[in-house]
């Protein structure tokens, strides 16, 4: 955009102090291109995330907006709204609440203890791999040792002093307006970015709230983050069974650490810089294996939806770390039980084996029900799978599922053709 003089509107906006930094013409990356040429369009998205700020007959049209494209009859109550608003905008503050009350701390040590079963799980996968050469599975083993944790929460948000320091410059009166509380927030978040550009950049800086239920993968630090939040039921307690603690938060380790070699992640090395460490034959067997699993995915119409298939390009990167991550969690439980001995079957469910429980405490945590409004955007925008797809077409390519529940050699379950990116020793035998 040539018209626009982006020195001076940087200037304009920047804090002073960093002022001397953007004189110095340093060198920018922008990573959404496509962003700035779609300017006008995005200019919507921006004022109807507004809409609950600037009144009720803004907040209205957007709830219309909402409920045409996801199927939400009913607006969510306004306690809810402005909770999500805090946290957002204050997410140490309410993962430091979060923490002090409902997390228990043992659950990091035991987390780790699990990281650290599922890291040698993988690690055996490749050494038994038999499509890579040598010397690109040795980079792709110095890849998932150096594999960062950060697991929980960070420290300091347990410490008033820190965190009160943290938001220092957040001055919000009792006497604000809701909109001049979010505008106040906006302006700090900005201000603070802008700030840290002057500061070395910190890999092991813990940066999501700790109370969110979800887990990630950063290519750019190789990190793997579980927030407090995931590490509980139905992903995680320390008093299940092994069997569906490794089926649940077990093989969510085992996605993000698979997010580390998926068709993205792959080409990233273990100092998070992007570069092509691969093998070029290597490379090709890779992209055909995962061409494999963007064809299976693409094949999968989605009940209720007038014939509407998978995105396979779209999903790979997940339908790959979620078909690795199961595998790896099964893997690290086997491991487990050879180390520590047998597991007692769970009272009430004996009739299940502990690999059946396993696998049916990997599918449990994907059970959910979405209307059909919000199954079409799913489908044609995120890059996940709906659950379904996350459990069935997943446990299709783990012949580990297939000999844990006897399944015969026509059944659905147990495909005469699997898509297998990361294998191990059992594929070769069960297959």
């Amino acid at each position: 955009m040539p018209i626009v003089d982006w020195d001076r509107y940087f200037l304009s906006v920047m804090p002073f102090s960093t002022h001397n930094y953007l004189k110095g013409n340093p060198e920018i990356v922008i990573t959404e291109v496509n962003y700035l040429r779609h300017l006008y369009r995005e200019t919507f998205r921006y004022t109807s995330a507004w809409s609950m700020q600037i009144g009720k007959r803004y907040e209205d049209i957007y709830q219309d907006f909402v409920r045409d494209l996801i199927g939400k009859k009913s607006k969510s109550p306004r306690w809810k709204d402005c909770s999500s608003a805090t946290t957002n905008r204050m997410a140490y503050a309410a993962g430091s609440l979060y923490v002090r009350n409902f997390f228990n701390k043992e659950a990091k040590k035991t987390t780790m203890d699990m990281i650290d079963d599922l890291q040698e799980a993988f690690s055996a996968m490749l050494v038994q791999n038999d499509w890579m050469d040598q010397g690109t599975k040795k980079v792709a083993q110095e890849k998932a040792s150096a594999m960062l944790r950060l697991i929980g929460y960070p420290d300091f948000i347990l410490d008033d002093e820190e965190l009160d320091n943290w938001f220092r410059d957040l001055n919000v009166e009792d006497t604000d307006t809701y909109s001049q509380m979010v505008e106040k927030s906006i302006r700090w978040g900005i201000n603070f970015a802008y700030n840290r550009l002057l500061e070395p950049v910190k890999r092991d800086e813990f940066s999501t709230n700790a109370a969110v239920v979800n887990a990630f993968y950063s290519s750019i630090k190789n990190a793997i983050m579980f927030p407090a939040g995931i590490l509980q039921a139905p992903f995680f307690d320390a008093e299940f069974p092994k069997s569906l603690n490794y089926g649940g938060i077990g093989a969510v380790i085992g996605h993000e650490i698979t997010h580390g070699f998926d068709d993205q992640g792959s080409q990233f090395d273990k100092d998070g810089n992007l570069k092509n460490w691969w093998d070029g034959a290597t490379r090709e067997k890779f992209e055909e294996r995962t061409q494999c699993i963007i064809d299976q995915y693409a094949a999968q119409i989605v009940p209720g939806t007038s014939g509407l298939h998978l995105n396979g390009k779209l999903t790979q990167g997940e339908n790959i770390a979620d078909n690795g991550g199961v595998k790896q969690a099964y893997k690290a439980y086997k491991r487990y039980l050879e180390k520590n001995g047998a597991e007692a079957t769970i009272p009430g469910l004996e009739k299940y084996t502990n690999d059946q429980m396993f696998f049916i405490g990997y599918a449990q945590t994907w059970c959910n029900k979405m209307t059909p409004e919000a199954t079409v955007r799913l489908i044609l925008t995120d890059p996940h799978a709906p659950g379904m797809f996350r459990v069935n077409v997943v446990l299709q390519n783990q012949p580990e599922f297939s000999h844990a529940f006897s399944c015969p050699p026509d059944a659905k379950m147990n495909p005469p053709k699997r898509c297998v990116v990361w294998q191990d020793f059992f594929h070769f035998i069960y297959h």
